[in-house]
Protein backbone atom coordinates (compact mmCIF):
# COMPACT_ATOMS: atom_id res chain seq x y z
CA UNK A 1 0.00 0.00 0.00
CA UNK A 2 1.42 3.39 -0.99
CA UNK A 3 0.58 6.63 0.74
CA UNK A 4 1.52 9.05 -1.99
CA UNK A 5 -1.82 10.85 -2.27
CA UNK A 6 -4.31 12.15 0.33
CA UNK A 7 -7.13 9.75 1.12
CA UNK A 8 -9.73 12.53 1.12
CA UNK A 9 -9.96 16.28 0.92
CA UNK A 10 -9.43 17.75 4.36
CA UNK A 11 -9.02 21.27 5.85
CA UNK A 12 -5.24 20.88 6.10
CA UNK A 13 -4.86 20.10 2.41
CA UNK A 14 -7.16 22.97 1.45
CA UNK A 15 -5.13 25.43 3.57
CA UNK A 16 -8.31 26.76 5.14
CA UNK A 17 -7.05 26.52 8.73
CA UNK A 18 -3.38 25.55 8.93
CA UNK A 19 -1.11 28.30 7.65
CA UNK A 20 -3.76 31.01 7.87
CA UNK A 21 -3.50 34.02 10.21
CA UNK A 22 -5.95 33.67 13.08
CA UNK A 23 -6.56 36.26 15.78
CA UNK A 24 -6.26 34.83 19.27
CA UNK A 25 -9.39 35.38 21.32
CA UNK A 26 -7.37 36.45 24.36
CA UNK A 27 -4.50 38.10 22.46
CA UNK A 28 -5.56 41.73 22.82
CA UNK A 29 -6.46 41.29 26.51
CA UNK A 30 -3.14 39.63 27.33
CA UNK A 31 -1.00 42.12 25.46
CA UNK A 32 -2.73 45.06 27.15
CA UNK A 33 -2.57 43.47 30.62
CA UNK A 34 -6.36 43.20 31.00
CA UNK A 35 -6.71 39.40 30.68
CA UNK A 36 -8.36 37.77 33.71
CA UNK A 37 -6.28 34.87 35.01
CA UNK A 38 -7.64 31.95 37.02
CA UNK A 39 -6.74 33.41 40.41
CA UNK A 40 -8.50 36.67 39.49
CA UNK A 41 -11.88 35.01 38.85
CA UNK A 42 -13.54 36.29 41.99
CA UNK A 43 -16.95 35.61 40.46
CA UNK A 44 -16.23 31.85 40.41
CA UNK A 45 -14.18 31.56 43.63
CA UNK A 46 -15.14 34.61 45.70
CA UNK A 47 -13.36 33.47 48.88
CA UNK A 48 -10.21 31.90 47.47
CA UNK A 49 -7.39 31.10 49.86
CA UNK A 50 -3.71 31.48 49.02
CA UNK A 51 -0.80 29.44 50.31
CA UNK A 52 2.87 30.14 50.84
CA UNK A 53 5.31 27.27 51.38
CA UNK A 54 7.99 27.75 54.04
CA UNK A 55 11.25 25.92 53.35
CA UNK A 56 13.73 24.56 55.87
CA UNK A 57 16.59 26.89 56.67
CA UNK A 58 19.08 24.07 57.30
CA UNK A 59 20.34 21.25 55.08
CA UNK A 60 19.92 18.45 57.62
CA UNK A 61 18.67 18.12 61.18
CA UNK A 62 15.53 18.28 63.29
CA UNK A 63 12.85 20.88 63.87
CA UNK A 64 12.65 21.47 67.61
CA UNK A 65 9.80 23.96 67.43
CA UNK A 66 7.81 26.18 65.11
CA UNK A 67 6.38 29.27 66.77
CA UNK A 68 3.44 30.32 64.60
CA UNK A 69 1.71 32.58 67.14
CA UNK A 70 2.67 35.85 65.44
CA UNK A 71 1.62 34.54 62.03
CA UNK A 72 -1.70 33.18 63.28
CA UNK A 73 -2.45 36.47 65.04
CA UNK A 74 -2.53 38.39 61.76
CA UNK A 75 -6.08 39.11 60.58
CA UNK A 76 -6.74 37.14 57.40
CA UNK A 77 -4.42 34.22 58.16
CA UNK A 78 -6.57 31.10 57.91
CA UNK A 79 -4.11 28.36 58.93
CA UNK A 80 -0.49 27.40 59.45
CA UNK A 81 -0.07 23.79 58.40
CA UNK A 82 2.95 21.85 59.68
CA UNK A 83 3.84 18.16 59.80
CA UNK A 84 2.58 18.16 63.39
CA UNK A 85 -0.86 19.48 62.42
CA UNK A 86 -1.17 17.66 59.08
CA UNK A 87 -0.01 14.27 60.26
CA UNK A 88 2.34 11.99 58.38
CA UNK A 89 2.18 12.63 54.63
CA UNK A 90 4.86 10.24 53.44
CA UNK A 91 6.72 10.61 50.15
CA UNK A 92 5.61 11.03 46.58
CA UNK A 93 6.60 8.36 44.09
CA UNK A 94 9.57 10.40 42.87
CA UNK A 95 10.49 12.17 46.12
CA UNK A 96 13.44 11.28 48.30
CA UNK A 97 12.08 13.09 51.35
CA UNK A 98 8.64 13.43 52.95
CA UNK A 99 6.41 16.03 51.30
CA UNK A 100 6.23 18.07 54.51
CA UNK A 101 9.34 17.94 56.66
CA UNK A 102 9.17 17.60 60.38
CA UNK A 103 10.49 16.76 62.80
CA UNK A 104 13.31 15.48 60.53
CA UNK A 105 14.73 17.80 57.85
CA UNK A 106 16.16 15.88 54.90
CA UNK A 107 17.41 18.75 52.72
CA UNK A 108 17.74 22.50 52.50
CA UNK A 109 14.49 24.28 51.67
CA UNK A 110 12.38 21.16 52.20
CA UNK A 111 8.79 22.28 52.79
CA UNK A 112 8.20 22.45 56.55
CA UNK A 113 5.06 24.60 56.72
CA UNK A 114 2.30 26.05 54.59
CA UNK A 115 0.74 29.38 55.54
CA UNK A 116 -2.80 29.84 54.21
CA UNK A 117 -4.31 33.33 54.08
CA UNK A 118 -6.87 35.49 52.29
CA UNK A 119 -4.21 36.94 49.96
CA UNK A 120 -0.86 35.75 48.65
CA UNK A 121 0.89 38.82 50.05
CA UNK A 122 -0.56 38.17 53.51
CA UNK A 123 0.45 34.49 53.37
CA UNK A 124 4.01 35.47 52.42
CA UNK A 125 4.20 38.11 55.17
CA UNK A 126 2.85 35.67 57.77
CA UNK A 127 5.36 33.03 56.64
CA UNK A 128 8.17 35.48 57.39
CA UNK A 129 6.90 35.69 60.99
CA UNK A 130 7.33 31.97 61.67
CA UNK A 131 10.11 31.29 64.17
CA UNK A 132 11.66 27.88 63.57
CA UNK A 133 14.17 26.38 66.00
CA UNK A 134 16.42 23.69 64.54
CA UNK A 135 18.90 21.14 65.80
CA UNK A 136 21.61 20.93 63.18
CA UNK A 137 22.98 17.54 62.10
CA UNK A 138 26.18 16.75 60.26
CA UNK A 139 25.78 15.94 56.60
CA UNK A 140 27.59 13.07 54.95
CA UNK A 141 29.59 14.12 51.93
CA UNK A 142 32.18 11.34 51.62
CA UNK A 143 31.04 8.69 49.14
CA UNK A 144 33.86 6.33 50.08
CA UNK A 145 32.75 6.16 53.71
CA UNK A 146 29.11 5.57 52.69
CA UNK A 147 30.00 2.78 50.24
CA UNK A 148 29.30 0.01 52.77
CA UNK A 149 25.73 1.28 53.32
CA UNK A 150 24.88 1.32 49.60
CA UNK A 151 21.88 -0.78 48.57
CA UNK A 152 21.60 -2.61 45.26
CA UNK A 153 18.17 -2.11 43.68
CA UNK A 154 16.01 -5.22 43.30
CA UNK A 155 15.10 -4.40 39.72
CA UNK A 156 16.24 -1.86 37.20
CA UNK A 157 13.42 0.03 35.55
CA UNK A 158 13.69 0.11 31.74
CA UNK A 159 13.67 3.92 31.66
CA UNK A 160 16.68 4.05 33.97
CA UNK A 161 18.80 2.16 31.42
CA UNK A 162 18.26 4.70 28.66
CA UNK A 163 21.56 6.19 27.60
CA UNK A 164 23.79 3.57 29.21
CA UNK A 165 25.02 2.24 25.86
CA UNK A 166 25.44 5.70 24.32
CA UNK A 167 28.95 7.03 23.78
CA UNK A 168 30.01 9.72 26.26
CA UNK A 169 28.74 13.20 25.52
CA UNK A 170 31.05 16.02 24.57
CA UNK A 171 30.63 19.45 26.08
CA UNK A 172 31.01 22.48 23.91
CA UNK A 173 30.70 26.17 24.77
CA UNK A 174 28.06 28.20 22.99
CA UNK A 175 26.91 31.79 22.97
CA UNK A 176 23.89 32.80 25.01
CA UNK A 177 21.89 35.97 25.57
CA UNK A 178 21.61 35.18 29.27
CA UNK A 179 23.69 37.14 31.80
CA UNK A 180 26.03 34.14 32.19
CA UNK A 181 29.01 34.80 29.94
CA UNK A 182 29.28 31.21 28.65
CA UNK A 183 26.79 28.38 28.60
CA UNK A 184 27.75 24.73 28.35
CA UNK A 185 25.51 22.44 26.31
CA UNK A 186 25.56 18.73 25.62
CA UNK A 187 26.07 17.33 22.15
CA UNK A 188 25.65 13.74 21.17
Amino acid sequence: MKFDAPATTNPIDQLKIVGQPVDRIDGRLKTTGRAPYAYERYDIAPNAAYGYVVGAGIPKGRILSIDAAAAQALPGVLAVVTAESAGKLGKGSTNTAPLLGGPEVAHYHQAIALVVAESFELARAAAALLKVTYEHAEGSFDLASAKDTAVTPKTIKPESTVGISRPPSRLRPCNSTRPTPRLITRTR
